[in-house]
C-alpha cells in the first residue's frame, strides 16, 4: 500500500505538485473538509506536511487528516475513508 508521503514526494520530485489538490479534515469548515492546492506545500515531513496559508503563515497538516489527493481535473490518485 502506498503512503500519502510517498505520493506527495513523487509529485514533488517530478515537479507536479501544482497539478494536484489535497482534501483534508478541517473542523468547522463546510463538510469538515478543506481543499488545498499542493503548489502551496513547502515541506513534506515524516508525519505530515507544511504549506503556506493565508497571511503567509505556515500551517502543518498531519497525514492522518488527509482524505484524498486528486489531480485538478478530478482524477483521484489517493483516497481513504476517514470518520468526520
Amino acid at each position: 500500500m502506498v503512503t500519502i508521503r510517498e505520493v506527495l514526494n513523487k509529485l514533488k520530485w517530478t515537479n507536479q505538485l501544482g497539478n494536484y489538490v489535497v482534501v483534508y479534515i478541517s473542523r468547522g469548515s463546510p463538510n469538515n473538509e478543506e481543499v488545498l492546492d499542493l503548489s502551496r506545500v513547502v515541506n513534506i515531513g515524516r508525519d505530515g506536511f507544511t504549506f503556506i496559508g493565508s497571511g503567509g503563515r505556515e500551517t502543518y497538516i498531519p497525514y492522518h487528516r488527509v482524505v484524498e489527493i486528486r489531480r485538478k481535473d478530478g482524477t483521484v490518485v489517493f483516497r481513504r475513508n476517514v470518520p468526520h
